[in-house]
């Protein structure tokens, strides 16, 4: 039986008790990791040594770190199965697939680690979050991470062939994203892939349209068209834009400033407006690539392409321009609307990698090696969704009861904590994140809360809810 969105998310369980499902082989692994996710998150964004409450557990948590038996794989396991639960459970969702680099900073080389500048040292991660399908955009978790790193190239430059059916070739991480995906969703049509710029690759769009996947990838090349016998058909996407649109709306184009790194800055630079932009869309058969690699491929390709314009810019601007190419349905209004607002979901990846890397601080963490970083991923992108979550239940799910989002001893410390907001007796979900967001320094003037001052204020709600069970304890133990 299918459920909505937000049956799925009254109905997940705690972090740690999600998080305790895998197994690493060891009691006394699967109780260090269990007590890591604890301390880390109340304070995710805190240094590994400065969480730890004695120097006994800090080597025990560096050893954990370094052990053999642990991996991003087996850490990281139990909260891929239950996203894979969650996703199973509604039916059809979104995957958002991307990548994002990850820097770390400072002298000592790091094992494993690419050069990415003068005291720069990373390596890149290609994840897939999946959200809801249903209009409320719930982020049900991750699906896949996969790291990877450069090496600089040695020996011979070998054949293009050789090049092109490499298995571990760096492009072939998003069709390993989708492949994962599929095994923890089930049919492939349950999961509408979506993808920014960098996933338009015919190789992709091919293997997509002969597994049965869905996608929604915005394009970046001007692709050609299958000819269909006369001179006026148009042969690229440009050249058979429609000049009207099947219908305009408003939309907030946000604002392109200056890089810290001029060089990633692939696109104009440009103010922050609200742009009138009309949407159409057509079937199109788009024609394998004239390069000579492509030849393994098939000649063509049947799908369909949203276009969006902006047809009166401001003065000096740069209009608004894309498309993007699906395979879902275009025949009403309402079908091409839909497949945007599923484009327009993708910005939450970025949000979750803001979460990663600034609510859990992970690129300042101070670990020696490649395999260390991953460990420490593992351990941190479950609360980094966690935190992406806390955001949907406080604008999506604000009416539901407060039990949605905390338990009844978190709403007891809450309703205890002078700092929070005072609660009504039967608080929803909304006036409950308001005085968690109180707690993190929220301001009501400020607007709605973002998961940043939602993310402080949990993480000190579950260290006062941490020192409330320690002291009921004390006085069970003093009444024996």
């Amino acid at each position: 039986m299918v459920r909505s969105s937000t049956d799925v998310v009254d109905a997940r369980v705690s972090l740690r008790e999600e998080m305790a499902g895998g197994d690493l082989g060891d009691d006394r692994l699967n109780a260090r990791r269990d007590r890591l996710i604890d301390v880390l998150e109340r304070s995710p964004s805190t240094g590994f040594p400065d969480v730890c409450a004695s120097d006994g557990d800090v080597e025990a948590l560096y050893r954990f770190l370094r052990n053999r038996r642990v991996s991003l794989a087996t850490v990281l396991e139990p909260h891929l199965q239950a996203t894979g639960a969650r996703c199973q459970a509604l039916g059809t969702v979104l995957v958002i697939h991307d990548t994002t680099e990850m820097s770390f900073t400072g002298e000592q080389v790091r094992k494993g680690l690419t050069a990415l500048g003068a005291r720069r040292q990373g390596f890149w991660v290609h994840a897939a979050l999946a959200v809801s399908a249903d209009g409320l955009r719930a982020p049900l978790g991750v699906l896949s991470l996969a790291p990877f790193s450069r090496q600089p190239p040695s020996g011979p430059k070998r054949p293009w062939r050789e090049r092109y059916q490499d298995p571990a070739k760096e492009s072939r991480r998003w069709a390993a994203g989708v492949a994962a995906v599929r095994a923890r969703v089930g049919a492939a049509d349950r999961a509408i892939h979506v993808m920014d710029r960098e996933g338009d690759n015919y190789e992709r769009f091919a293997a997509l349209t002969a597994q049965g996947d869905r996608f929604v990838v915005r394009l970046h090349y001007d692709r050609r068209l299958v000819p269909e016998g006369t001179a006026d058909i148009p042969r690229r996407l440009s050249d058979g834009r429609p000049t009207e649109g099947l219908v305009e709306r408003e939309v907030t184009v946000a604002p392109r400033r200056t890089s810290d790194r001029p060089h990633l800055l692939a696109y104009p630079l440009r103010d922050g407006r609200v742009a009138t932009v009309r949407f159409a869309a057509r079937r199109v058969t788009l024609q394998r690539p004239r390069d000579h690699r492509a030849s393994l491929l098939p000649a063509a390709i049947t799908a369909h392409v949203v276009y969006c314009w902006e047809a009166s810019p401001p003065p000096g601007e740069v209009p608004v321009e894309w498309s993007l190419v699906t395979t879902e349905p275009i025949d009403t209004v309402a079908q091409v609307l839909q497949i945007v607002e599923w484009y327009r979901t993708r910005w939450l990846i970025e949000e979750f990698f803001k979460c990663l890397k600034t609510g859990c601080a992970y690129e300042k963490r101070q670990l020696e090696s490649l395999n260390t970083l991953l460990v420490a991923l593992a351990l941190l992108a479950p609360i980094a969704w966690q935190l992406l979550l806390l955001r949907h239940l406080a604008r999506a799910l604000s009416d539901t009861p407060a039990r949605v989002a905390l338990t009844g001893r978190q709403l007891q410390v809450l309703r205890a904590t002078p700092a929070g907001a005072p609660l009504p007796s039967q608080p929803t979900t909304r006036d409950a994140l308001r005085a968690v967001a109180r707690l993190g320094g929220h301001l009501r003037q400020n607007g709605e809360p973002g998961w940043l001052v939602l993310g402080r204020g949990m993480q000190k709600l579950l260290r006062l809810e941490a020192g409330w069970a320690t002291a009921e304890q004390a006085r069970g133990c003093d009444q024996s």
